[in-house]
């Protein structure tokens, strides 16, 4: 895919870094969405960490039925790092003391079971991710940085040729090939494409800026988003 420089090129408009998801108070609805972001990548983190699919799974769901019903993720604090870092911090202790906190859990103390969808972050998309070479933490990164430009692209909207257009672009596509796979001319690919690039580059900048604290830690952000996809 190519998410580079082209992609995210040097004229780069930061958006106000703040924990928008997380300050001064979170609401349930955005715990709820960094919930729904930040799953798949813990997930990887506990697959890559040995254990096998249903352990993970079981892990991974006591995991955060806990941290909902003690309200861990409003204790994220900017001035200490990263977001991923604290939930993965959180997530180690649990696993940790995993043992104890799962037969509580069964027993009925935690919270009914978030509908996550394991099945479609196994098999084919699991090896994509999680290499031989990698440790868990290098595995929940690259998975974070997956789950993030694969929901910036679902949030991109524009018409469906140019949407097919832009995901030739990304796939290495030529701008001679994007225009006869879509009916489009050249010119018309190439606007839509450096429109599309900007949309899903804002869409990308404005979620890193939920959760990092300075413009210094949403460059980090990026460049580290850049390197992980390629």
């Amino acid at each position: 895919m190519r998410i580079e420089t082209e992609v995210f090129g040097s004229e780069r408009r930061f958006p106000k870094t703040e924990w928008d998801l997380l300050m001064p108070a979170p609401s349930p609805q955005s715990i709820d969405v960094l919930v729904r972001r930040y799953w798949k990548p813990l997930y990887f983190f506990v697959r890559r960490s040995g254990f096998d699919v249903e352990t993970s799974k079981d892990i991974v769901q006591g995991f955060l039925a806990n941290a909902l019903a003690h309200d861990t993720i409003s204790k994220a604090d900017p001035k200490r790092g990263r977001f991923r870092t604290f939930m993965l911090a959180a997530l180690s202790n649990f696993i940790r003391d995993w043992s104890r906190t799962s037969s509580r859990l069964k027993r009925g103390g935690g919270r009914r079971p978030l509908s996550l969808e394991f099945a479609a972050v196994e098999g084919e998309y699991f090896r994509q991710i999680a290499s031989d070479e990698d440790t868990p933490e290098r595995v929940l990164n690259r998975a974070w940085a997956r789950s993030l430009l694969e929901q910036a692209m679902a949030e991109l909207n524009g018409l469906p040729m140019h949407l097919k257009a832009f995901q030739l672009y990304l796939d290495g596509e030529c701008y001679e090939s994007i225009a006869e796979k879509t009916g489009l001319s050249q010119t018309a690919s190439k606007v839509a494409v450096h429109r599309l690039r900007g949309r899903l580059r804002r869409i990308v900048l404005n979620r890193m800026a939920e959760t990092v604290d300075t413009e210094a830690d949403l460059n980090a952000e990026l460049s580290e988003f850049v390197e992980l996809l390629s």
